[in-house]
C-alpha cells in the first residue's frame, strides 16, 4: 500500500499566511502541515529535530514509521534574520546531530521571494513533499514566454524519491529544476531537466552524483495550442513519470558502468507523483487546475511557459 497524500494551499480556511515573506512565516508554514496541521486538515507526520529561532533555524526529518528512510532537511533564513522578503536556502541530508551539521548532504537551493509572491502550496506524505511558492499578482497559470527562468513561482521536492532499489541508503534529497547558481528553476518549467544528487545505493561512498530526468514531451512546441482546454477539448492526457537517471558509461567506484552497477545504477527511480503529460496548454486558466485522470485527482503545476506537468493528489510510494 502506498501512502496518503494531502494537499495543504493557502487560500485553505484556517491556513497561516504569507504576509511579508519573511523566513519565520514560512517556518510556521512548514511546522502547520508537517507536524501540527491546521483547520480540519492533519498534518504529514513529519518531525522537528532542531530549532534556533534567534537564527530562523528549523531542521525537519521523515517519518522511518511509514517506510521513510529518516533523512533531514534543513531550512534557514539565508542572512540570519527575518526581513521581508529574505531568500531562505533549503538543504537535505541522510543525517544530521545539529543544527549545519549534516552527514552526507546534497546540494541546497534557495527559495527566492519578493513582494508578488504571497501564496504557497505544499502536497505530500510523510515521507516527502513539494514546497510551492506562487505568484499572487497574477494567478494565470502561465503568463509569460521564456522557458528557463525561475521568476514566475517556484517548486522543489524533498523527502524520498521512489528508489528502484529496495535497500536504496540514500533516496532522500532536493530535487530542483535546472540549476542557476545556488538558486534552482521551478520543478513546474517547461523545456527543462530535472535533477536530484545521491551518494551510492550502500552509501558506502562519500561521492554525491548528480542525477537528472528529460520531460519526455518537451518536443510539443507547437506554441498556438499552449491556450487550449485538454477537458474542453475532449483530448486524453497520456501521464509518463520521471525517471532519474545518469549516463549509462558512468563508472562507479568499483569501475563497473552504471549500466550495470547496483551501487551507481543507470536508472535510480522515479520523482514521487510527479508525470508530465503529452498536452500543453491552459495558460489562460487561473490556478488552480485539478482533474481527475482514471480516478485519481491529479493537480497541474504553473509554469512560465507551458504547463503540462501534474501532480498525483491521492497516493504515493506504491
Amino acid at each position: 500500500m502506498g501512502l496518503p497524500v494531502t494537499d495543504y494551499r493557502y487560500t485553505d480556511p484556517g491556513a497561516p499566511q504569507l504576509v511579508n515573506g519573511t523566513p519565520s512565516e514560512w517556518i510556521a508554514i512548514l511546522k502547520a502541515c508537517l507536524m501540527n496541521g491546521y483547520g480540519t486538515k492533519a498534518p504529514l507526520g513529519w518531525t522537528l529535530e532542531f530549532e534556533d529561532a534567534g537564527s530562523q533555524k528549523v531542521a525537519f526529518r521523515n517519518s522511518l514509521a511509514n517506510g521513510g528512510s529518516g533523512g533531514y532537511f534543513q531550512f534557514w533564513s539565508s542572512t540570519g534574520a527575518n526581513a521581508a522578503n529574505t531568500t531562505c536556502l533549503i538543504q537535505c541530508a541522510k543525517d544530521m546531530s545539529a543544527l549545519d551539521t549534516f552527514i552526507k548532504p546534497v546540494n541546497y537551493r534557495g527559495l527566492y521571494q519578493n513582494s508578488t509572491y504571497r501564496g504557497w502550496e505544499i502536497i505530500g506524505t510523510s515521507r516527502g513533499f513539494y514546497l510551492i511558492l506562487h505568484r499572487t499578482n497574477n494567478m494565470l497559470m502561465s503568463d509569460g514566454t521564456n522557458t528557463s527562468s525561475y521568476q514566475y513561482f517556484q517548486v522543489y521536492f524533498i523527502g524520498d524519491i521512489e528508489s528502484f532499489y529496495a535497500n536504496d541508503q540514500s533516496m532522500f534529497t532536493l530535487v530542483s529544476g535546472t540549476t542557476g547558481g545556488n538558486t534552482a528553476n521551478s520543478l513546474g518549467v517547461s523545456h527543462n531537466a530535472k535533477y536530484a544528487y545521491f551518494y551510492d545505493t550502500d552509501a558506502g561512498s562519500g561521492t554525491v552524483r548528480e542525477y537528472s530526468t528529460i520531460d519526455p514531451f518537451t518536443g510539443n512546441n507547437n506554441s498556438t495550442i499552449y491556450t487550449d482546454n485538454a477537458e474542453l477539448s475532449g483530448i486524453q492526457h497520456i501521464l509518463s513519470p520521471f525517471l532519474l537517471t545518469i549516463t549509462y558509461s558512468t563508472t562507479d567506484r568499483d569501475g563497473v558502468v552504471s549500466a550495470s552497477s547496483l551501487i551507481s545504477p543507470m536508472v535510480r527511480g522515479k520523482i514521487p507523483g510527479m508525470y508530465s503529460s503529452q498536452f500543453m496548454g491552459y495558460r489562460n486558466d487561473s490556478w488552480p487546475i485539478d482533474v481527475s485522470m482514471n480516478g485519481v485527482m491529479h493537480t497541474l503545476l504553473r509554469s512560465n511557459y507551458a504547463p503540462h506537468i501534474w501532480i498525483n493528489m491521492e497516493q504515493w510510494y506504491d
